[in-house]
């Protein structure tokens, strides 16, 4: 993201993505900070990690790798942050887990881009 030379819709997409980032998260810090503070990792991961695909998937935009790590990591660092608020500190990460967790999501990407990219790269 804000990398190279882009074309005006996709520095705008990038913006706006990043703005709904931030908004996301700052909402989720004021209502539900007390209840569930993982949230305010593991949705604007979620929304960063989906606009990133959707990004990469039309034609000549490009999605940087920084990207998909990004959005992986914040991703299964929400996700266990939010199972160990619900179920009361059960998930204990074995040092090797988050690998196993960012292979998992980083598969799923590759899954997402092979049915649904019309240009694969």
């Amino acid at each position: 993201m804000f990398r190279g030379n882009k074309s005006e819709a996709e520095l705008r997409f990038e913006l706006l993505i990043w703005g709904i980032i931030l908004m996301t998260a700052a909402v989720i810090y004021v209502t539900l900070s007390n209840v569930l503070p993982a949230l305010m990792l593991f949705i604007p991961g979620l929304i960063l990690l989906g606009a990133t695909i959707f990004q990469d998937m039309q034609p000549d935009w490009t999605a940087g790798w920084f990207a998909y790590v990004l959005s992986i990591i914040v991703v299964a660092t929400g996700l266990v942050g939010v199972i160990n608020t619900l179920l009361g500190d059960i998930v204990s990460m074995p040092k090797g887990m988050w690998l196993v967790i960012a292979i998992v999501e980083l598969g799923a990407v590759f899954v997402a881009k092979a049915l649904y990219d019309p240009t694969p790269r």
